[in-house]
């Protein structure tokens, strides 16, 4: 069998190339002789690799990269009979680790983007703007967020995000919890416009975090729904059972914290403020929304692991 292979990389997480190597190895083994290799860089993040990798014919795109590069990359394969194969090379890997995917075993990750099963997942769109900057759009694998956690993704340094991977997140977190609430106006599908005072307001397709943290409960790849957490805490000590659900996934309400499921999701504020869209931010912001293309995406699953495993 002849399959057409195109290996998306990004020197930032693979910086040898051991990663890269590895696949092109993989490739040739299973008799694969088609095989491009592209780079990402930072006028090209993955998007316009992936968007040549289709109109050259390709039947596979490999991404060795993290969220950020898979993101770029599944958003231009979206509505393509092209599969997408991930190895798992950045700081955090949400996305990776949602579906399951081995991230900690190259190995065992090549296997799974060669050779596994291909199932429909969901992908996010999201669009945004404000008075003194160009309007914005991009897809997301995982998540967008308004407020105060895209601040705390914004104060990471590099060095220690480097040196810490996600650990680093939980640093400047702390530090902005007792942060006051944002003034938002939330709009779901077709409902009408709800006043709310926030610290964040998340919307994605996935929400698992490192230590087994639920952000979205019940989110899953391949429901066709964007998953919506409105975290506004009275008081600092109102963290204290937020946290709690979110680690031993407790079905009880708390103060501050309510779960809701749509479409469409929009989100405007009085003053711009910082969003992100998959971790990268984007200041200035004064309205967001955010969707979900069901089963947009085919992506490489183990074998015995269908979408609705997959959280």
């Amino acid at each position: 069998m002849h399959v057409r292979v195109t290996i998306v990389g990004n020197p930032v997480g693979d910086p040898a190339g051991v990663a890269v190597t590895a696949v092109v190895a993989g490739c040739r083994s299973r008799g694969w002789q088609h095989v491009i290799l592209e780079w990402t860089t930072m006028a090209e993040p993955g998007g316009p690799q992936a968007r040549k990798a289709v109109a050259d014919g390709a039947e596979l795109v490999v991404v060795c990269g993290g969220d950020g590069t898979v993101r770029e990359v599944a958003g231009a394969l979206a509505g393509t009979d092209v599969a997408l194969g991930i190895i798992p090379r950045g700081t955090a890997n949400l996305f990776a680790r949602n579906l399951r995917l081995p991230h900690r075993s190259l190995a065992r990750s090549i296997e799974v983007a060669l050779d596994g099963q291909a199932h429909e997942v969901d992908l996010g769109r999201a669009r945004w703007g404000g008075p003194d900057r160009p309007d914005g759009q991009g897809a997301f694998v995982v998540m967008t967020g308004v407020g105060h956690d895209a601040d705390t993704i914004e104060l990471v340094r590099p060095a220690l995000k480097k040196r810490i991977q996600w650990r680093a997140y939980f640093v400047p977190a702390v530090a902005t919890l007792g942060e006051p609430l944002i003034p938002m106006r939330v709009r779901l599908d077709d409902g009408p416009a709800e006043e709310r005072a926030l610290w964040c307001l998340l919307a994605g397709s996935v929400g698992r975090i490192p230590l087994g943290i639920d952000i979205l409960p019940g989110a899953t790849v391949d429901d066709g729904l964007i998953h919506v957490a409105a975290v506004g805490p009275a008081h600092v000590v109102g963290w204290v059972p937020i946290a709690l659900k979110g680690l031993v996934h407790w079905k009880g309400d708390v103060p501050g914290l309510e779960y809701r499921t749509a479409r469409l999701v929009r989100v405007e504020t009085q003053e711009p403020v910082t969003i992100h869209v998959d971790g990268d931010e984007h200041p200035g912001v004064e309205w967001l929304e955010a969707r979900i293309e069901p089963q947009a995406l085919h992506i490489h699953l183990p074998p015995t692991q269908g979408g609705a495993t997959a959280q």
